[in-house]
């Protein structure tokens, strides 16, 4: 195989990763439970049948106390960042909590440098300015909302922060065992929460369409996107695959208004903001690869 048709294979396997991802948001609107419930059991099938695959495949979890606890402790990151998401669309809705997410490429680009230790670039001072100019746009004629941004800008910072980090775990680490652990903690601290505000009893049962739609997030758009999305972090720059997740936006808002129709609908000034949001997250790599020198 040339390296030209690899190269192409795994950026098709990444877009197939980020149109999974794309859906989450309509599950997550789909189902009637609130963000924390949701999480909860999203973590409980999707740790289950990772499990289960992992013995399948004969994959060892064995791993030293350190790196449990440092696997462990990502996984609280990886919690809060799902419970900011889903909140994100409840207190609002699909479009708003993906503009604020989108803001995802700014955290990252301010936080690689930082946590892999590389060469800060000025351009990202630059498109952080723009990207955050769209959202005072879109706040402008969606202030009713700006819940939904605040959230979804929360599960953007969180997801930048696992996102690059995971980077440099799966150097050291299988990505099923990076996975099965930030699953395991980030089910920790959802159950934690919950146990805190007295609310385990009261964890509703998921039957029905809830049932399908949290097998679906569980079972296709957590467990097997996240275990890919780690994997592909080894060919694939973690910056990159940000990047090219904005596309989740994309796929988000469109699917948002194919399946719920007018609720999704927004004024002229979110989608004018939502545009520049996506010219400025597709001409970034563009002008980096242009001005940047590692």
């Amino acid at each position: 195989m040339s390296a030209k048709s690899s190269n192409f294979k795994k950026y098709l396997l990444l877009h197939f990763i980020i149109l999974l991802w794309g859906f989450t948001p309509v599950l997550g609107k789909l189902i009637s439970f609130q963000a924390l419930d949701l999480v909860w059991w999203r973590l409980f099938f999707a740790g289950i049948s990772l499990f289960l695959y992992l013995r399948w495949k004969g994959v060892s979890l064995k791993i030293d106390r350190k790196n449990l606890f440092y696997l462990l402790g990502w996984g609280f990151v990886v919690g809060i960042h799902w419970f900011c998401f889903y909140h994100a669309i409840k207190v609002s809705n699909v479009s708003m909590a993906m503009a604020g997410f989108s803001t995802i490429t700014l955290f990252a680009s301010i936080l690689q440098p930082i946590i892999l230790k590389r060469k800060f670039f000025w351009g990202d001072i630059f498109y952080g300015m723009v990207i955050i100019g769209a959202l005072v746009v879109i706040l402008q004629f969606e202030s009713m909302h700006y819940k939904g941004v605040i959230y979804g800008a929360l599960a953007a910072l969180t997801g930048a922060m696992f996102g690059i980090y995971n980077g440099k775990l799966i150097t050291k680490h299988l990505a099923g065992t990076i996975t099965f652990y930030e699953f395991l903690g980030a089910f920790f601290t959802i159950t934690f929460i919950q146990a805190f505000q007295g609310k385990m009893l009261s964890i509703p049962i998921p039957a029905g369409i809830d049932l399908v739609a949290l097998l679906v997030l569980s079972l296709v758009c957590t467990t097997l996107a996240f275990t890919l999305s780690v994997e592909i972090l080894k060919d694939i720059d973690p910056l990159t695959v940000i990047i090219t997740n904005n596309l989740e936006l994309v796929y988000g808002v469109v699917f948002s208004l194919w399946l719920f129709g007018s609720s999704e609908l927004m004024s002229h000034g979110f989608y004018i903001g939502a545009s520049i949001l996506l010219v400025a997250v597709f001409s970034y790599p563009i002008f980096k690869s242009r001005f940047y020198k590692a």
